[in-house]
């Protein structure tokens, strides 16, 4: 059982190994997820207010979002958007869009990755911030330590059946963390994405993607 645990909280730490690298260091956000383990209240609070969790009831709705929607609806939603046009349309819609519009960025995201992600898109994301999410309930008690190792689980194998290797995985988490907060020069996201993918994939987690977890 012990042995089962430990590689179960390597898996988990290889999952969101990349939640918080890809995003601007002046945010101060954790950056890796064993730091969840040593951060302060007021940083791991700092990160979910981000996302909208304030108290338990967000919390709550927040996990169910991500396990049922999340990022991936909205991704689908535009790549399928995209996916109507010819590839010149695609550039002359986007550009014609105000620069102060929030929307420009993420659909040149989606048109960035949407080509070069598996059919699940970004669905690392949400899987990834869900794990993450309840190692935080645990630290701030927002939730039992049963249910976090319980849907912690879910999260995880859900993950193994829509990605094929912790490279594919690591890849849809990139794209997905720069969907879901865009860099600021978004003329380098080709660039920053395949370092960050290099970066990622340059240590191979110790725990096989293929791993049975339970």
């Amino acid at each position: 059982m012990l042995g089962a645990r430990l590689h179960q909280t390597a898996f988990y730490e290889s999952m969101t190994s990349t939640l918080f690298t890809v995003t601007p260091d002046q945010l101060k956000r954790p950056r890796s997820y064993q730091n969840i383990i040593t951060c302060s209240n007021a940083t791991l609070k700092a990160w979910l207010l981000m996302r909208g969790v304030t108290d338990s009831i967000s919390y709550n709705r927040k996990l169910k979002w991500l396990l049922y929607e999340g990022h991936r609806a909205e991704f689908t939603a535009l790549a399928q958007m995209l996916s109507t046009m010819s590839e010149l349309a695609r550039k002359q819609y986007i550009n014609g869009l105000s620069e102060h519009d929030k929307l420009k960025n993420k659909l040149i995201c989606v048109n960035q990755f949407m080509n070069i992600l598996t059919p699940v898109n970004i669905a690392a994301l949400d899987y990834a911030q869900l794990i993450a999410m309840y190692k935080i309930g645990v630290r701030l008690r927002m939730c039992s330590l049963s249910e976090a190792r319980s849907f912690s689980l879910e999260a995880a194998q859900i993950s193994q059946t829509k990605y094929t290797s912790w490279h594919e995985y690591f890849g849809a988490c990139i794209a997905g963390a720069y969907f879901e907060s865009p860099p600021v020069d978004i003329t380098s996201l080709n660039f920053i994405y395949t370092q960050k993918l290099l970066d990622a994939t340059s240590i191979h987690p110790s725990v096989n993607w293929d791993r049975k977890l339970k």
